[in-house]
């Protein structure tokens, strides 16, 4: 997305490819196809059978500097009515962000992410990382995934 010598043409393309990989992905680990549950199930027996993997304590026990979660759709209908609440006052939905609840990283200098497709045209996010990090800004975070999403929008629809 912020290589300048591809055209946007070429970004859609690349774009399509990247969604149709992330599909077959997640449709496998729904099926417990994906790699992730097959390291986990690994680790499990073997801790089960007594049996030490250094691979696998070694792959399991990297930092996690990005965790991330969906947040569940059925608080959709709860972002209207926080809109519906907010009208005649100083507040508006900006300010509310989004329903639901975060989470805080895993790794002294990651970040927790939970997020909601909330319908056709919303998304929240709840984005948080330790103050106490000088390389990370939850603020920073949030500005970089609404300008990413901004790049997404204007390869869909350029004259917006």
């Amino acid at each position: 997305m912020v290589d300048p010598k591809l055209s946007d043409a070429e970004k859609l393309k690349l774009l399509q490819r990247a969604c149709d990989v992330h599909q077959d992905s997640y449709r496998n680990a729904m099926s417990g196809k994906g790699i992730d549950r097959h390291l986990f199930t690994l680790y499990c027996v073997s801790v089960g059978f007594g049996i030490e993997s250094p691979f696998l304590n070694n792959a399991l026990s990297r930092p996690w500097r990005l965790s991330t979660s969906q947040q569940p759709q059925q608080q959709t209908d709860n972002w209207r009515l926080v809109e519906k609440a907010l009208e005649g006052t100083k507040y508006s939905i900006d300010d509310a962000r989004c329903p639901g609840g975060g989470f805080g990283p895993v790794a002294e200098d990651g970040y927790g992410v939970s997020y909601m497709v909330a319908g056709e045209d919303m998304l929240g996010f709840h984005i948080s990382s330790k103050k106490s990090c000088p390389t990370t800004s939850s603020d920073k975070f949030a500005d970089d995934i609404e300008q990413a999403l901004a790049d997404l929008k204007a390869l869909w629809h350029p004259k917006e």
